[in-house]
């Protein structure tokens, strides 16, 4: 079964959109917690998501620019009564990490304390 499913999330004077599509059954819900960076990203979510999950997202950012993402469940686990998913991005390109750096600074969806700058 393939799913698209579009969440947009605040960010400031802007948002981040997020185009999510995937093959499998489990459509994420709304995102609280998110956090980006050219890394991946991290989210609580009502459900779990299937570790080692492969996920597609396309970013859009206030300006119009996007980039396609895609990533691997590395890890969700309950935190609160959500779960606490992380996904690490794989196989993005120089141009595509900037743009994930730049947004994700200029909306504050980096970690508190990421030393990932």
């Amino acid at each position: 079964m393939h799913v698209h499913r579009s969440i947009q999330y605040r960010c400031g004077d802007g948002y981040v959109s997020l185009e999510q599509s995937l093959t499998t059954t489990a459509p994420l819900s709304e995102l609280e917690d998110l956090h980006i960076c050219h890394l991946g990203m991290k989210f609580l979510s009502p459900q779990p998501l299937p570790e080692f999950g492969l996920y597609e997202f396309d970013i859009h950012v206030p300006d119009g620019r996007g980039v396609h993402c895609s990533g691997v469940v590395v890890a969700s686990e309950p935190e609160g009564g959500a779960y606490r998913n992380v996904i690490h991005f794989v196989g993005l390109d120089d141009v595509a990490l900037h743009l994930i750096e730049n947004v994700s600074l200029r909306c504050g969806l980096r970690c508190r304390g990421c030393s990932n700058a």
